[in-house]
């Protein structure tokens, strides 16, 4: 019983890292973004914590992304894959919480589901600290994608100079002490 708790666990984490990695790259191999839309309608509804932007918060960030020099295209990228994947990361800890929540589980399951929820946040936490170490070495936006073994930087493509490689794997060294053969840098 514990093991087969164990096994859908670890399924449904690698499901939800899987979709991420499936959405991350369905959006970086299409530069046209769709974002639907629409006029505000009195009486319409929106959640407080809602990650979605609405055409209004697009129009925005389209405007800062030109003040900053990135393209219209590149603003919604960053835009949607950074919401893809909070949506994606969201799911795996609300998974792991019920795991833990479970009053059947057993206290090795529910130990386990601790250890990986905190490994999850750790990851999380490494990858906010690179994306903001990266900003303030000058890049305008970047996004790092972070497992355990291997991290993704993705950056605008104006952006990558002759050094800027150094740059970036020296941060995700210094955050996450990956070896650098292990950093992929993604121009978009």
């Amino acid at each position: 019983m514990k093991i087969k708790k164990r096994h859908i666990l670890l399924a449904a984490m690698v499901f939800a890292l899987s979709a991420a990695v499936y959405l991350n790259w369905q959006l970086s191999s299409d530069n046209s973004i769709a974002v639907s839309g629409g006029t505000k309608e009195l009486g319409s509804a929106t959640y407080v914590n809602s990650n979605v932007p609405t055409s209004d918060e697009v129009a925005v960030s389209a405007t800062q992304a030109e003040n900053i020099g990135l393209s219209t295209e590149q603003a919604e990228y960053f835009a949607s894959s950074r919401s893809d994947r909070q949506k994606a990361q969201d799911e795996v800890i609300q998974l792991a919480r019920q795991v833990l929540e479970l009053a059947d589980s057993s206290d090795e399951a529910k130990e386990e589901a601790a250890e990986q929820l905190s490994s999850i946040e750790e990851i999380l936490l490494s990858q906010n600290r690179i994306e903001t170490t990266l900003k303030a070495k000058g890049f305008t936006d970047c996004i790092c994608c972070l497992s355990e073994t291997s991290c993704t930087v993705i950056i605008p493509k104006n952006e990558m100079q002759e050094n800027s490689s150094l740059i970036i794997k020296d941060c995700v060294d210094e955050v996450a002490d990956l070896p650098f053969e292990n950093i992929s840098i993604v121009e978009v």
